[in-house]
């Protein structure tokens, strides 16, 4: 069995996306606390999307503000401690901080650390279990065998991403609502459209306070390899994401990782094709075998070369 997430921002998305294909749903957009009706700092509407969620029979963690400033502290520890009730399977952070305060005020939940929380070794990887900490996102830049090294050597869970943009830098100011002069009310739109930030041949898309890879990670045709290694809880990014790509995604990976675990073919040129037409700006494999993330290493050109 495995397990495949994605993470969803709001209640309009919610309802909006056709979530057939994953198993588990993180609440809330980590990046921007002003994202309209954002499960990470609405109470209200967490209630609902955690009542949905829980309706189709999925997992569903709480995803808190990433880079969280003091002034940010009181509305969150009233958000952790409002979500009491609700049966959620676990809570993200991305500070020590906030790990702090969400490990004193629930010690009754698992605790997730994600992407920004900047894990690049077994040894921190340690230390957070020592707090509470059940799973963790590794750093984006960490490659294949780094992040497996990790998983082998502590007693904690590791989720890996299979596909979609890389989140890269975080601020606490939006590029797009002082560069558009849009107001936060209608601040979803924008983020919609899809900002690039170019430099010649190089390019990384914005979505406010975040910027992402301009390519998408794909490691489609690994996961057969990632089977055998042990790893079981894997990723879509889709923030900034439009319905189709979401319901696409998620449905290719589901597919093609049953048949994968029942050892059939489980990467064809029709999926990987519908996969390039969702990138823009291409497929890349990431930073998983140690190059700078821009490059894509096609496994069957790999065989091929192997054969001949």
């Amino acid at each position: 069995m495995f397990e495949l997430a994605t993470h969803v921002p709001n209640l309009k998305k919610l309802k909006e996306y056709d979530l057939s294909a994953y198993d588990a749903l993180y609440l809330g957009d980590f990046t921007c606390p002003l994202y309209p009706g954002n499960f990470g700092s609405t109470i209200e509407a967490l209630r609902e999307g955690v009542r949905a969620v829980k309706a189709m029979g999925k997992k569903c963690y709480l995803s808190l503000y990433a880079i969280p400033k003091d002034s940010d502290l009181p509305w969150i520890k009233v958000l952790v401690e409002e979500s009491g009730d609700l049966p959620l399977d676990g809570i993200e952070v991305h500070s020590m901080g906030l790990l702090r305060i969400v490990r004193e005020m629930r010690d009754d939940i698992p605790i997730h650390i994600g992407v920004f929380g900047n894990l690049y070794t077994d040894e921190t990887a340690r230390v957070l279990k020592g707090y509470g900490v059940e799973r963790v996102f590794s750093n984006a830049e960490l490659s294949l065998e780094e992040i497996l090294y990790i998983k082998d050597h502590t007693p904690i869970q590791v989720i890996l991403p299979l596909h979609g943009k890389i989140p890269l830098v975080i601020s606490a100011t939006c590029f797009l609502t002082e560069y558009t002069k849009t107001a936060p009310a209608h601040c979803e739109e924008g983020c919609a459209q899809g900002h690039w930030l170019t430099h010649e041949d190089w390019q990384m898309k914005n979505i406010g306070r975040a910027n992402l890879s301009g390519k998408d990670l794909c490691l489609l045709e690994y996961l057969d390899l990632l089977i055998r290694q042990g790893l079981d809880t894997f990723y879509i990014h889709t923030l900034g994401e439009d319905p189709h790509y979401v319901k696409t995604v998620g449905g290719i990976y589901r597919e093609a990782l049953q048949r994968a675990m029942a050892v059939e073919e489980f990467c064809t040129p029709h999926w990987l094709a519908e996969l390039q037409s969702l990138a823009p700006l291409g497929l890349c494999n990431g930073y998983s075998f140690g190059m700078s993330g821009q490059d894509y290493i096609s496994r069957e050109l790999e065989l091929q070369g192997t054969r001949s």
